[in-house]
């Protein structure tokens, strides 16, 4: 049976310029539901609290979570946090503990709630001022991927509601958590971006979705020790309506950390010799012991006889026998360096070609997404052109011009796809 919590907060004031959320957001997705539920009622503070602290967000989406108190814990490790809205669904059976999704943010909303469309599955809602705009946003909890569908079409028709609001119609939307229907929110004009690995090479469950704001930066994966799926973290602009050119590109970084090249030129590595050098200097180190061994030894005035009349050949035997095993024991030296600098070789090809093959991944992901976006831009502009072939004269314009900015948007998509192919 379907079951509904809704928790409406109603603003007497209406939106002002002086809400506490900038147009430039910081947003955090964090899935607690794989975590038990002593880990929950236990200490995370000191993990939780140094990413709080470093990454500064201003909005944090929770899905898992196990009460709203645990929200109020979260929010008291980073000072300007507050619970926006918490579910507080039943668990089937009674016994049994449900996950609660909730918002977190750094200002109160005009209003909010929570649904759940089918057992676990459910969302949470916040509209909130953002600089100038209003900005709804919506933490997805799945329990698996198989809702993943019935997810995004029940957000999709949320949104389709909340736009026709007559008041506090949202003017760009934030979907973060579960992972959600791509094709679907693509038709729909959302935008996503892929996200980096964590140090721990594993990628966040969540992900961000955005339509009529833009991403800043890379999203970026954050493992906390203790919660075992990585979160996920994402600077947004709502006051555009287009993500920025590099944002496919650079990662988020935390105040204080560097981009890789920024960072090799700030922090030099100490010079260390190739394998070339290694080998041309250890070549020119034998040639100059042998020439040194091997140099012809001035005449003598005198040259002992034996009774035989034969020169004494002791000593000349032994200056043989020396410099032999001298070149032995450096041949031996010469080609264990050989060796071992073969070795060195073929681990930094194979290192070469890992990261050659990693590198051309990642190219053809973006290429991927780039063509869901210039798909989806084409299939909008279809829809927009027949409309404009049916809709009133008065309309024609306001069509024509959406028309426009999709055709830019497409433009803009391909070339980034050759960009990215050269």
């Amino acid at each position: 049976m379907k079951r509904f919590t809704l928790s409406l907060v109603l603003s007497l004031l209406p939106f002002t310029s002086n809400a506490a959320l900038s147009e430039k957001l910081r947003s955090i997705s964090c899935d607690l539901s794989s975590l038990s539920l002593q880990s929950q009622k236990g200490d995370l503070s000191a993990e939780l609290k140094r990413l709080l602290d470093k990454a500064d967000p201003d909005i944090v989406f929770l899905q898992g979570a196990l009460d709203w108190e645990t929200c109020e814990r979260i929010c008291a490790l980073h000072p300007g946090l507050k619970v926006i809205t918490c579910s507080a669904f039943q668990a089937q059976p009674i016994t049994a503990v449900a996950p609660q999704v909730a918002i977190l943010a750094r200002d109160k909303a005009t209003l909010s709630w929570v649904e759940e469309f089918s057992n676990g599955n459910a969302f949470a809602f916040a509209l909130v001022q953002a600089g100038q705009r209003k900005l709804g946003i919506f933490s997805v909890q799945t329990r698996d991927a198989s809702a993943s569908g019935a997810a995004t079409e029940r957000v999709l028709t949320e949104i389709k509601r909340l736009q026709s609001f007559p008041k506090n119609a949202p003017d760009s939307f934030l979907i973060a958590g579960a992972p959600l229907s791509k094709p679907t929110l693509a038709a729909a004009s959302f935008e996503s971006i892929g996200a980096d690995a964590a140090a721990g090479g594993k990628i966040a469950r969540s992900e961000f979705w955005a339509s009529n704001a833009g991403f800043l930066s890379r999203p970026r994966s954050y493992a906390v020790p203790g919660i075992p799926t990585p979160l996920l973290i994402s600077d947004f602009d709502s006051a555009s309506s287009f993500s920025s050119k590099l944002a496919h590109q650079n990662a988020l970084l935390f105040p204080g950390e560097s981009p890789a090249p920024v960072q090799a030129i700030v922090q030099p590595q100490p010079f260390r010799f190739g394998p070339i050098a290694l080998t041309v200097g250890a070549t020119l180190a034998v040639l100059l012991i042998l020439a040194i061994l091997l140099r012809p030894k001035p005449s003598t005035a005198l040259v002992a006889i034996n009774a035989q009349g034969d020169p004494l050949a002791g000593p000349q035997k032994l200056d043989d026998q020396t410099r032999s095993n001298l070149l032995t024991w450096f041949k031996s030296i010469f080609m264990q360096r050989l060796v071992a600098e073969r070795q060195q070789m073929i681990s930094d090809q194979s290192e070469a070609t890992r990261r050659t093959l990693a590198i051309e991944e990642k190219i053809g992901q973006l290429q991927s997404d780039l063509q869901d976006r210039i798909a989806a831009y084409e299939t909008r502009i279809g829809r927009l052109e027949t409309e404009l072939a049916t809709t009133a004269f008065e309309n024609r314009d306001l069509i024509k011009s959406q028309i426009e900015l999709l055709k830019e948007k497409v433009a803009k998509a391909k070339e980034e796809v050759v960009y990215h192919r050269n």
